[in-house]
């Protein structure tokens, strides 16, 4: 949906917000199945004595990388042989909550919010676990993967089984937005 500049645009769910080109995430916990815990290492603090940003968006690539191990496994039960892995990061979006320290319990949700013919959306949520066992949301985020064939030089669609692989490991049908 835009406004009457063409500026403001909603997703079909509104947990998404484009206003002016900056994307605005606020996902929740229990929109994820897939949790992935992260170990920390004091080299990911900075000199202010919290996680550095950079460190966060690695955090993210071991979820991605994590996933796609979760998604081979299930290929290899089902027998499915050819690589569907073939993909490259073509964005990434994350909107900082709080700090994350060194003693906090750090897991990340992944999701797959939708597939295009070439291309899919992650969905993550970063939670940091405290001491006393509460949780806080310290980052939302968003990456585009594109399938790629690195001989060729050029994406490629996305294999109808590593559709149906990402299904089984959600336990869910995700959406396929068809580009007019």
């Amino acid at each position: 949906m835009q406004d009457q500049e063409g500026k403001l645009a909603f997703s079909s769910d509104d947990k998404i917000i484009v206003f002016e080109g900056r994307k605005f995430l606020n996902f929740s916990e229990h929109e994820f199945s897939i949790w992935i815990p992260i170990q920390m290492r004091f080299c990911d603090t900075d000199m202010m004595g919290h996680i550095n940003n950079v460190s966060v968006i690695a955090f993210l690539e071991t979820a991605r990388v994590e996933y796609m191990n979760k998604m081979r496994d299930i290929a290899e039960q089902k027998g499915i042989g050819r690589d569907l892995f073939s993909l490259i990061l073509a964005e990434i979006t994350c909107v900082y909550r709080g700090q994350i320290f060194l003693k906090d319990k750090i897991q990340v949700g992944i999701k797959i919010r939708c597939f295009r013919r070439k291309s899919f959306v992650f969905d993550y949520i970063i939670l940091a676990e405290q001491d006393d066992s509460t949780k806080r949301k310290v980052a939302d985020a968003q990456s585009i993967q594109v399938m790629y064939d690195y001989f060729e030089g050029k994406s490629v669609d996305i294999p109808k089984e590593f559709i149906e692989v990402a299904e089984i490991l959600e336990r869910r049908k995700i959406p396929l937005i068809k580009s007019s």
